[in-house]
């Protein structure tokens, strides 16, 4: 999410979104409230958000827009997909007001927040948003029980934070007064295993790096800020803890379900793999066939899987597939 808000003050930059998926209870919604709590209050619009408040409204530019438990197929979702296009210069919409065509056009570089219950998006979403996934195995639940048992007995948080958030706030404050350029001057050093978009994303969050310590950063002869290896690192650390970046990158619930095919022989029927995941028939079909009429579950993502028609249905994995994502980027030395 930090690496998002850097993005916005870059003015080549794509934009980074981020989308957090798992289980209801589990601190999907929260940790989006809490980080955004650490924003300036003017650039960040959380709750009640409709496809024509993010073109009526007047939100600044280098606005945080939180989506909770949002659908992609839905209006929403498409609006969002558009937005994302035109992350530097804003989206356009015609519309008719009082019988005259009008044009009305949402902030620059706005970025997302959202959250929802599985990663079933399409493609072009996949694309332009970092998914994570948040646990829900019996540690994490512990984990969330005790914090909510202290809380019940009355533990506040310490009043030193408040000064820490205000810090945060004004520093959200003044990074959105400002537009970056962005050189990375060893890209060509970089060793990447991905595809381009997922490269995109990377060198989005190198630059994005740079920008949080643009007072320590050299700027070149034409004013742009040059990122450091510094910054490479930091990109790394981070781009490789959360999994990589893929169009096929799958949530949680996703693999507990390929999983399941697996451990089955690489074929299974939806009740074997109710059994193996420890899922629900409703879940399992929604995994696999996506939420609402267009959803975009498994069947749709994963071009590994095939259905095998009879009574009952079967889901079967081709020979040669492997669920997770590698992750290898290195910086080669200079010649």
């Amino acid at each position: 999410m930090l690496f998002s808000i850097g993005s916005q003050s870059i003015s080549n930059s794509k934009g980074i979104h981020v989308a957090v998926n798992g289980e209801g209870g589990y601190g999907k919604s929260d940790g989006i409230k809490t980080m955004m709590k650490l924003v300036y209050p003017t650039y960040w619009k959380n709750g009640g958000i409709t496809p024509q408040t993010l073109y009526y409204s007047q939100m600044p530019d280098g606005v945080i827009v939180g989506l909770e438990d949002i659908v992609w197929t839905s209006e929403l979702g498409v609006t969002v997909k558009r937005i994302t296009t035109d992350f530097q210069e804003g989206s356009t919409r015609l519309t008719t007001v009082d019988m005259k065509g009008t044009e009305v056009k949402t902030a620059k570089r706005i970025v997302f927040w959202a959250s929802c219950v599985d990663s079933q998006a399409d493609e072009q979403i996949r694309d332009r948003f970092i998914m994570y996934s948040v646990k829900s195995d019996s540690d994490r639940r512990k984990e969330i029980i005790k914090h909510m048992q202290k809380k019940d007995e009355g533990d506040q948080i310490p009043e030193d934070y408040d000064l820490d958030t205000l810090v945060c706030q004004i520093l959200t404050f003044n990074l959105k007064q400002r537009l970056f350029n962005v050189r990375i001057p060893f890209a060509k050093r970089i060793k990447f295993d991905g595809d381009p978009r997922a490269y995109g994303m990377f060198s989005d969050m190198i630059r994005s790096s740079a920008v949080f310590r643009y007072s320590k950063r050299e700027t070149d002869d034409a004013g742009s800020l040059m990122a450091i290896v510094e910054d490479f690192e930091n990109a790394k650390n981070l781009f490789v803890e959360i999994g990589g970046h893929d169009r096929d990158k799958y949530a949680e619930s996703e693999l507990r379900v390929l999983n399941a095919i697996i451990a089955n022989g690489g074929e299974a029927t939806q009740a074997e793999i109710q059994e193996e995941a420890k899922l629900s028939p409703g879940r399992v079909s929604d995994i696999l066939n996506g939420r609402g009429k267009e959803g975009h579950g498994l069947l749709y993502k994963c071009k590994y899987i095939t259905v095998k028609e009879g009574k009952p249905i079967k889901y079967q994995l081709r020979s040669g597939f492997y669920p997770f994502c590698d992750v290898s980027i290195e910086l080669e030395e200079p010649t």
